[in-house]
């Protein structure tokens, strides 16, 4: 499985986003917010309708890209502070 993993400080707390694709049996890719070792908010995005285009690999990275950026974006604006504070 191919993924991303950053750590963040965001308001004295300590987050870790990680993305990963989850492969042929499940067909999307998903971020996991950790905080204190315990998931608090899980996002996917599938890719079941790009199976059969030759590219699938580029589209699995851009799709792990995009939705890691995403979550570190949406924590940067706020979005998930009711979960973190």
């Amino acid at each position: 499985m191919e993924g991303y993993n950053t750590a963040i400080e965001y308001k004295g707390v300590k987050l870790l986003v990680q993305t990963q694709d989850k492969g042929p049996d499940f067909n999307y890719v998903e971020s996991l917010i950790y905080l204190a070792g315990r998931v608090i908010v899980t996002k996917r995005k599938s890719y079941t309708q790009h199976l059969n285009q030759p590219n699938l690999r580029a589209v699995i990275k851009e799709n792990l890209e995009n939705l890691h950026t995403e979550v570190i974006d949406e924590i940067v604006e706020g979005k998930y502070d009711n979960l973190i504070s």
